[in-house]
């Protein structure tokens, strides 16, 4: 920055523009730092963006895979009745990614421009420091050359006039001795020679030193006006160069913004057209859409339900079968087991898990029940894989949903606040861009420049664009750049938060989806191993009253052979084996039987419900996909419109001062080509282009 302070300058202009370009270096020093603070920020929150489309894809690709699944020969769905039966996995994945990318560069492109122009601009206005103090330095010793020269004339001054003093005692006393001694000379001479002869009195005197302080005092006069002459000189060439500085900055401040506005026009553009592309993408025909409203799955799932508890029911009163065989307070344990296990198949109707397939098998009379994966066939298998991959892939897409939910509510702990950064950016941008001074702008050090002074000579520090936002902007001659760049602020991301909620909400609501596909697992493991337990039971009873039988009859042999001793290790035997009778041989094979009906009916519950699910397999997360294509493109449009009208004002600001200002001989080279700020060459052009 540059001090004013202990610093005298021969211009009052000098002294205004200086202190105005210290305050433009502070303000484009402190807009660079938002800068840089908001691409951070823009750069997670695109981030966030991109996970969350690629979440959104392999869901999608997860859930073609289950729609399109041959899950045993007697699940047969309609392919009539799945709308999105014919689109591709490729297509909805390059959609996403086209929206994903245009989304992670809808803010970094401009604001990397926006970075690259406030560099150069900070540089140039830090270039002008070093001129300053080169002009301060030549004025100190311009003084110090002034100070000596008056010592020197004051110290000359003295000494000449006591040489003068001097001179005068020594001449007349010279004058004496000398009229003395010619006197005595004319009187000797006359004594020799006897001829009087006149001598003219000489006074060879020297009133003037030719190596005195004179030509020392000539010396140092010449140095000083040769400096003079250079100093003013390049004050009149600084004056000009840094006034011409000012004067452009209007028109470099509106090139900047320009820039800036135009290329997030251009990126909103693509925002709009990805997520254009993407809706129609997922886009179905009239007669699907008829289709999809005739279904009548409501209907269908309330029977379910239905049957779903009945089947609880005789799962339950299948393991009541023998209650005979317990002791009463064994009874009243089994009674609490069947409760709740009932209890949690009615909670959890349709959604079966871990813990209600453990319970309905403990209530069927299975002891140390476990629900084991391996004993169940390959087809259960894979539905369990595509639950798992569900639920991995919805686990990820509420993670990258909540970190944008917190980015963007004001009052959440996230380190992100995406709106705060943006207004910070604005407001430090617009004070760059409006090239207006006000006094909190000032720290120690900086002196307010005099706007009258600047204004004199044509410098703006009025705020010509309405950057900041003057309510009476029009009135007094000034643009509405402030307002339509806030109005854009205000439609950028409008309504982002809602919509993150909504995607939010339809994501939780998915795990309804997949605790039934769980379910479908459950039934199936719950159905086989129920079966397997009752034909074990059956197997074991029938086997001990095969061995009772035997023994029975070996028994009644040994005592008409009148074998005591064998009778008795025959009775011994029996008493051994379980006490199982013709009657509970019967009960085993009934409760076979119906294990194996059980089974069946559930198994094919289980298969309508999966059968519904792979009909409606990708229409969740198309809903999700739908709902965020649709609001980014209502948005983005509307974002361009906001621009496009900021633009509009933009170049309004613009007067034709400024480009006559443009084509002066100082600003303009003769060139073939022109280069953007994004480093791309255009088209060349004819006559001078603007170097600023």
């Amino acid at each position: 920055q540059i001090c004013s302070s202990n610093i005298a300058t021969h211009s009052e202009l000098l002294e205004a523009e200086r202190d105005l370009i210290a305050s433009y270096i502070k303000s484009s020093s402190f807009a660079i730092a938002k800068v840089h603070a908001l691409m951070k920020d823009e750069a997670y929150i695109g981030q966030c963006w991109k996970r969350f489309a690629l979440s959104l894809s392999n869901l999608f690709s997860v859930e073609k895979d289950l729609e399109s699944a041959h899950i045993g020969d007697q699940i047969k769905s309609n392919k009539k009745k799945q709308p999105f039966r014919k689109l591709r996995k490729s297509a909805v994945d390059d959609g996403l990614k086209i929206l994903a990318r245009a989304k992670m560069d809808r803010a970094s492109l401009s604001l990397e421009t926006l970075k690259a122009m406030l560099n150069a601009y900070y540089a140039d206005l830090n270039s002008v420091v070093p001129a300053f103090k080169e002009y301060t330095d030549a004025l100190s010793q311009l003084e110090q050359l002034e100070e000596i020269r008056a010592t020197k004339e004051n110290d000359h001054e003295n000494s000449h006039a006591r040489s003068n003093t001097n001179k005068i005692d020594w001449q007349s006393q010279l004058k004496h001795l000398k009229s003395v001694t010619s006197n005595k000379l004319i009187d000797i001479s006359k004594q020799i020679t006897g001829v009087s002869s006149q001598t003219a009195p000489t006074t060879g005197t020297s009133e003037s030193d030719p190596l005195g302080d004179g030509d020392l005092y000539s010396l140092n006069s010449a140095q000083t006006k040769a400096l003079q002459s250079r100093v003013l000189e390049n004050e009149k060439m600084l004056k000009f160069s840094i006034t011409l500085l000012c004067k452009a900055t209007p028109l470099r401040n509106a090139r900047m913004g320009w820039w800036y506005l135009k290329t997030e026009a251009k990126q909103a553009s693509n925002v709009h057209a990805a997520a254009t592309a993407l809706r129609q993408t997922l886009s179905i025909d009239a007669d699907t859409a008829i289709a999809m409203k005739e279904r009548r799955y409501d209907e269908d799932e309330m029977k379910d339900r239905a049957t779903e508890l009945d089947l609880v029911k005789r799962f339950i009163e299948l393991g009541g079968h023998h209650d005979d065989i317990h002791s009463g307070e064994c009874k009243s344990e089994m009674e609490a087991t069947r409760q709740h296990a009932f209890r949690m198949a009615t909670e959890r109707v349709g959604r079966w898990d871990s813990e209600t397939a453990l319970a309905i098998l403990s209530a069927a009379g299975m002891e140390d029940a476990e629900v084991q994966m391996d004993e169940t066939s390959r087809e259960l298998r894979h539905v369990r894989k595509y639950a798992i991959s569900l639920r991995e892939h919805v686990v990820r897409c509420l993670e990258a949903a909540e970190g944008l939910y917190d980015a963007f509510i004001a009052d959440s702990e996230s380190a992100v606040q995406i709106s705060r950064s943006r207004r910070e950016f604005w407001a430090a941008i617009s004070t760059v861009f409006s090239g207006r001074v006000s006094s909190n702008e000032f720290g120690a050090g900086i002196a307010s420049p005099s706007t009258k002074v600047l204004s004199s000579v044509g410098i703006d520090v009025n705020d010509r664009g309405g950057w900041l936002g003057h309510e009476d902007s029009m009135s007094s001659g000034r643009r509405r750049c402030g307002q339509s760049a806030r109005r854009y602020l205000k439609k950028r991301d409008f309504q982002a938060n809602i919509l993150i909620s909504r995607i939010q909400k339809l994501l939780k609501d998915y795990e309804r989806r997949l605790e039934g596909i769980e379910s479908f697992v459950y039934m199936h493991c719950v159905g086989i191993q129920v079966e397997k337990h009752c034909s074990k039971a059956r197997a074991k009873a029938l086997s001990a009253w095969d061995k009772r039988t035997e023994i029975s009859t070996a028994i009644n042999v040994a005592t008409k052979k009148k074998i005591p001793k064998l009778v008795s290790e025959l009775k011994i035997k029996l008493d051994n084996l379980p006490q199982v009778s013709h009657t509970n041989v019967i009960r085993a094979k009934e409760s076979h039987l119906t294990s194996k009906t059980l089974k069946s009916e559930l198994h094919k519950l289980a298969n309508r419900r999966f059968g519904r699910a792979q009909e409606v397999s990708t229409e969740r997360v198309i809903a999700i996909m739908s709902l965020w294509a649709k609001h980014e493109e209502s948005v983005a449009i509307e974002e361009v419109k906001a621009l496009g009208a900021a633009i509009q004002e933009v170049e309004h600001s613009v007067q034709s001062a400024d480009l006559n200002l443009a084509f002066d001989k100082f600003t303009m080279v003769q060139c073939d080509e022109d280069i953007r700020p994004d480093g791309r060459r255009i088209s060349p052009v004819r006559g001078r282009s603007l170097l600023i």
